[in-house]
This record gives C-alpha cells, sequence and structure tokens, in this order.
C-alpha cells in the first residue's frame, strides 16, 4: 500500500532497504525543494519502514522550532523578490503589531495570542492583513518542518468598518490653496483628481492626454478597475496641471525637488509617501491649524466633491476606480446633517 503524505518512503539500494523522510525544504530558483534525511543498511523492507518514524522524529527533534519574528525574516528573504515592494510593505506593518510575540518559538503559540494582537489593532483592514500575514509564516513553518499546525488559520478580523478618513473641509481646502505654502498645490489636485497618494506621486507626464479637447490622466493602482481607469481634469486643477507638464528635467508630473545639505537644487525624484507625509503634509497642515487629516483624506474629500456632483453612479464609480458605486458610497463618502436635512425637506 502507499504511505500517505508525509510519513516517508523506503526504497532499495543494492543488497539494503533504505528509509527516507523529509527533513526540511529550501528556496531554490523560486521553488521549494524538499531535503532529506536517509537511513539505510536494513536487511528488509519491513525493517525500514517500522524505522520511518523514529526517522522522522529525529529530524523534527534536529529541526527545531525558530522565533516568529526568525520566521517571518526567513519566509520574506524568499518571497522578497517575488511579490511588489509596495504588498511586502505591508506584511512588515502587519507583523510589527505581532511585537509581543516575536520572540516566541512558533510552536509555542497559540491561536488565542495571535488573536489578542488582533483585538489590539482598531483598523479592520489592518487586521485583515495581520491575518494574512500570520497565515504566511506559519504555512512557511509548517513546510520547514517546524510545527505541524497552523494556529492563524480561524483567526477573527471582526466586523467593524474599515477606517474612515476624514476629509477636508472646503474652509481647509481654500485656506491650503491660498497659503502659498510649497507643495500646497499638490495637495490641492490631490482633492481634485482623487487619486491615492501611491499613485498620485507616480504618475509621468506622459499618462496625461487630450482626446476631443477633453484632459485626462490615465492609469492608477490596486484594482483592476483603478489600473484601467481615466480620470478627467477639472478646470480648477488644470492650470496646476500644464504648471507641471512645463517643468524641465523630469518625466515625473508630481516629483520631490531635490536639495543637498546647503539647500541648492540637486533635481528631481519622485515623492517617497512617508517623506510626503512628514515633511510636507504634517508642516502644512501644523501651519494651517489643520487637525486630524491625513493624506488620504484628499481622496475623500474627492469623493463628497463627485457626490454633490450631477451625473450617472457608474461614472462616479469609475472616476475613483471601483468596481461599483457602492464601495465609494460606503467607504469614502459622508453625509452631513444639512444634506440630509435638504432632501428630507423635499419629502412635503
Amino acid at each position: 500500500m502507499k504511505r500517505p503524505n508525509g510519513t516517508g518512503h523506503v526504497y532499495k539500494r543494492g543488497q539494503t532497504w533504505t528509509a527516507r523522510v523529509v527533513d526540511h525544504y529550501e528556496h531554490k530558483e523560486d521553488k521549494l525543494l524538499p531535503k532529506y534525511k536517509t537511513k539505510g543498511g536494513f536487511h528488509t523492507k519491513r525493517e525500514a519502514i517500522n524505522y520511518l518514524p523514529t526517522l522522522y522524529e529525529t529530524a523534527r527533534i534536529e529541526h527545531k522550532p525558530k522565533t516568529f519574528e526568525e520566521d517571518f525574516r526567513l519566509w520574506r528573504e524568499m518571497y522578497e523578490g517575488r511579490i511588489s515592494e509596495k504588498t511586502m510593505e505591508g506584511y512588515k506593518g502587519a507583523f510589527k503589531h505581532f511585537a509581543p510575540l516575536h520572540k516566541y518559538k512558533v510552536d509555542r503559540i497559540s491561536a488565542v495570542n495571535l488573536q489578542e494582537c488582533l483585538d489590539a489593532c482598531k483598523g479592520k483592514r489592518t487586521r485583515e492583513l495581520m491575518k494574512v500575514t500570520a497565515n504566511m509564516i506559519y504555512k512557511y513553518a509548517q513546510d520547514d518542518d517546524q510545527v505541524n499546525r497552523n494556529p492563524a488559520a480561524n483567526l477573527y478580523t471582526g466586523d467593524g468598518e474599515s477606517k474612515h478618513y476624514e476629509p477636508l473641509t472646503e474652509d481647509e481646502l481654500t485656506r491650503i490653496e491660498e497659503s502659498g505654502l510649497p507643495y500646497a498645490e499638490y495637495i490641492v489636485a490631490m482633492c481634485y483628481l482623487g487619486h491615492r497618494p501611491s499613485e498620485f506621486f507616480g504618475f509621468k507626464k506622459s499618462d496625461y492626454h487630450v482626446e476631443n479637447d477633453v484632459p485626462f490622466i490615465a492609469g492608477g493602482i490596486k484594482t483592476q478597475a483603478g489600473k484601467t481607469r481615466t480620470v478627467t481634469i477639472p478646470p480648477k486643477v488644470q492650470p496646476i496641471i500644464e504648471a507641471r507638464l512645463a517643468v524641465e528635467g523630469t518625466d515625473l508630473l508630481f516629483p520631490r525637488y531635490d536639495k543637498n545639505r546647503k539647500g541648492e537644487p540637486t533635481g528631481f525624484s519622485q515623492m517617497p509617501e512617508r517623506y510626503f507625509n512628514k515633511f510636507i503634509w504634517r508642516p502644512i497642515m501644523d501651519a494651517l491649524g489643520i487637525v486630524g487629516k491625513v493624506p488620504y483624506a484628499a481622496r475623500h474629500t474627492y469623493a463628497n466633491k463627485i457626490k454633490r456632483a450631477t451625473g450617472d453612479e457608474k461614472d462616479k464609480a469609475e472616476l475613483m476606480g471601483h468596481a461599483s458605486y457602492e464601495t465609494t458610497r460606503k467607504h469614502y463618502q459622508t453625509t452631513t446633517l444639512s444634506e440630509q436635512k435638504a432632501i428630507s425637506d423635499q419629502l412635503g
């Protein structure tokens, strides 16, 4: 009879029989290849089969479980070149929320321990990413024969809403526009185009098009609907776009202006999100006394603007890069009492 997977097998070599079990897996050319532990010299096939449990246990003892932190590092090194840098950054961020468990051996961590870390995190999207990260770590540990169970399989991420970012008010947006502060026009453009910060700073001048006298920016990231969308440019920000197109020395539409330690210009580079958040967005918000708003608020500001505009819901979803308007409505748009009153007043 064929032996079950994972219990090893035996084969004849010369006049004797050899027992063989998987000791661990190694990464080679984007593949996980098994490495075996063998024991030969058995006179009969039955003797070799009977020795398989002992050989397997010997391999497990020699291949001791590692810490949660070590296995995450090993898993990351294996997959770093196979997934996008942005996706890996998300996994790294999620793993930080497991800090209380980093130094524990993976075989000593229970589902309760993992769930406590998830429960301590407020954002539903982050909890979902934590669950994915923990599952991948334990899948690696299982493939490496460190554990025979996956405590992350049934973690609960909650039924709560994803985090909602407060949009900029019209007054706040006007103050930003009139401030004249460096990069303030970038924030204004973000509020009238609706792209995610990572999309916005990745656009090149070649992404700008004009067809039948209609200017638009093509492309995006994240979902298929986002990658293929076009965003027509409102008259309000057309002068900003034209000014950006006229800047020489860079093919980026919204670059960072680089300087040396003396403050002298040295060229352009793509704006890192963290740099924008720390050295541009926050100082501008602080200077203008705007509290509690993050860069992603610009996309929510745009969502509220298109809510007030007359138009088909499908077209509005296209502008946001969503497959359906329900996503736009549920996660991005807000409703004020005055807007609700304007509707109820029409009921007679």
